[in-house]
């Protein structure tokens, strides 16, 4: 049984640990949205704030992770049809 957790996306929050690039996945993280995660660190700014701008760099779908750490979350699906999920950057 999962447990939906209401986000604020109006909180001011503190973005930190951006994706560090490639990293073992099976893809890499785009460029441009790495480019943006990097400018985002160490920045205040609300949540929704933060989703526009890495929005700008990105047609995949941004979500937001609440679990041990806060993150924003990247999924794209390539043109062979597989999901690829990224932890964009944190946040607390």
């Amino acid at each position: 049984m999962s447990k939906k957790t209401c986000v604020n996306l109006e909180a001011i929050k503190t973005f930190y640990n951006p994706h560090p690039g490639f990293a073992g996945a099976a893809i890499p993280i785009p460029v441009q949205v790495k480019r943006v995660a990097d400018k985002l660190n160490g920045k205040t700014l609300k949540l929704k704030e933060a989703i526009k701008k890495l929005q700008t760099a990105t047609n995949g779908e941004l979500g937001i992770v609440i679990m041990d750490i806060n993150f924003i979350m990247l999924n794209i699906r390539t043109s062979d049809g597989a999901n690829h999920g990224f932890r964009v950057i944190c946040f607390k």
